[in-house]
């Protein structure tokens, strides 16, 4: 079972949105200040080299497990916090 939440993908391989040509999309320079921020947080801009389109792809996406392994890491915490304050309150008690 894969455990990661998100996973890579290449958007260069994916299609356009605007004209859906498949491996047209290029990556693009930041032009200001917001696009630099957003570079940061995994948002690129990225340009088609058929249409002309410049926009803002996301180069991760979700897992196929994404929700089964949020519940498991949520009941792993609540167990751990479980024995924690078990181990606690019979040491300090």
């Amino acid at each position: 079972m894969n455990l990661k939440l998100l996973i890579k993908k290449n958007v260069q391989l994916s299609r356009c949105p605007n004209c859906n040509t498949i491996a047209s999309l290029r990556r693009s320079r930041s032009r200001n200040i917001t696009e630099k921020i957003l570079k940061k947080m995994k948002v690129s801009p990225y340009f088609c080299q058929s249409c002309g389109w410049r926009g803002r792809l996301l180069t991760y996406k979700l897992s196929r497990n994404f929700f089964k392994l949020i519940i498991l890491y949520v009941f792993l915490m609540l167990a751990t916090a479980y024995i924690v304050l078990k181990f606690l309150r019979s040491y300090f008690d």
